[in-house]
């Protein structure tokens, strides 16, 4: 592709020259063909004035000699190819000099008259092979001076936008192909001597490098805006994920006293079940509620009875151990899961958080008391078989007048 702008503006040239030399010589050519024309003319015309009234006496004095002697002085002009002369009586007799064409289309005739009367009659035959020969070789000269002419243009027309315009657009051309946006941009500057007023191409280029410092901002202030999109996404992203476990934690939390709800539970308590019985660990289970907690509520509100369970929340979870996880089973009833804990363990357990709870002066209502229910974990249970293990066992404590411990497959005498 490098420099077929300039052939194409080549062959342009060379065919407007070639077209423009053909014209011009064709033009001048024309005027000069009827230039000769006008010679022949002319020397027709001067025969016919100066030389045919001499031959007209010749004529009429029938002196051959004289008659020759001018037919040769009239076949000897450039314009002349031969001459015929017919005289005599009835013109019978004829007098010729030269080349005589028969069947001759451009023939001068003229008729000699002496005394009112005609002596005869001449034949002039032009010589048109001067006519043509002067076409020839002026169609050549002027054809070739045509073409040397439009050569010489030609070459330097091609030269000339060469340099002053094919160079500059390669350049900008090569300048184009280079940029590439983020990069350190530098202006482009036409590799020529500087004008001292702006033409078109330094026109063009201020345009163009106007045009990729529009491209280079543009591209800046994308990165830009892209990094600063990025930044925004990435923060709303954390407090996207943060909201998410914020409201997965308020889920499964419970709202009055902060620690997990059942649902949360129910999802603990699976997890540990699966993993104590794939890893072959003990597990246990308290469950445990307010004693006559409805007569708070009857007598002091329910107000009263919400800081209560407040109260009794902050007091078991202080008391377990941080391996147990505390939450509100619902109502008054708070479970306790304690992964690694045999029967016995958590049963002191639970002790521990009954006599917490009953050496406590709770405001309001002063001292109260808890039972409480504790189930391990065996090979066939279920999660409903132990809550179920451990609930039954809360109702012992209750049955047995409260404020006691009672565990699954143990009686309460044993342990209180």
């Amino acid at each position: 592709m490098k420099h077929r702008l300039a052939r194409r503006m080549l062959a342009w040239i060379l065919g407007i020259s070639a077209v423009a030399a053909l014209v011009a010589t064709s033009i001048q050519l024309f005027f000069d063909y009827r230039r000769d024309l006008s010679e022949l003319e002319q020397g027709m015309h001067y025969i016919e004035q100066n030389q045919l009234p001499g031959l007209s006496d010749a004529a009429w004095n029938f002196n051959i000699p004289s008659m020759q002697l001018q037919l040769e002085g009239i076949g000897r002009s450039p314009w002349v190819a031969g001459v015929s002369l017919r005289y005599g009586p009835r013109q019978a007799a004829e007098l010729t000099t030269g080349q005589i064409a028969t069947d001759s289309h451009h023939l001068y005739t003229y008729e000699l008259h002496r005394n009112d009367a005609v002596v005869g009659k001449i034949y002039i035959f032009p010589n048109l092979d001067v006519l043509y020969r002067r076409t020839i070789d002026r169609f050549v000269v002027v054809l070739s001076t045509q073409i040397g002419k439009s050569l010489i243009t030609t070459i330097s027309i091609f030269l000339l936008m060469t340099w002053l315009i094919t160079r500059p657009l390669t350049q900008m051309a090569a300048f184009a192909q280079a940029f590439q946006p983020g990069q350190n941009f530098r202006p482009f500057r036409l590799r020529r001597r500087e004008t001292s007023s702006p033409d078109e191409l330094t026109v063009l280029v201020d345009a163009l490098n106007d045009a990729y410092q529009r491209i280079q901002k543009a591209h800046e202030f994308e990165v830009q805006h892209a990094e600063i999109l990025s930044r925004e996404v990435a923060e709303r992203t954390r407090e996207l994920s943060a909201a998410h476990q914020e409201l997965a934690r308020l889920s499964v939390t419970d709202k009055l006293t902060g620690i997990l709800n059942r649902l949360g539970l129910d999802e603990t308590l699976q997890s540990a079940i699966t993993t104590a019985k794939k890893e072959q660990r003990a597990l246990s289970l308290i469950i445990t509620d307010i004693d006559h907690f409805k007569q708070v509520n009857d007598q002091h509100g329910h107000l009263t009875g919400d800081q209560l369970l407040q109260e009794f929340a902050r007091i078991l979870q202080q008391t377990i151990p941080a391996t147990a996880v505390l939450g509100r089973w619902g109502g008054e009833e708070f479970l306790i899961i304690c992964p690694d804990s045999n029967p016995e363990q958590t049963r002191l357990l639970a002790e521990q958080l009954r006599s917490a709870v009953e050496g406590h002066i709770f405001p309001v209502v002063g001292h109260i008391t808890s039972s409480f229910g504790v189930a391990s974990l065996t090979e066939n249970d279920s999660s409903n078989d132990l809550l179920r293990h451990a609930d039954n066992a809360l109702y012992e404590a209750k049955r047995g007048g409260r404020n006691r411990v009672a565990a699954a497959g143990i009686a309460i005498t044993e342990i209180c």
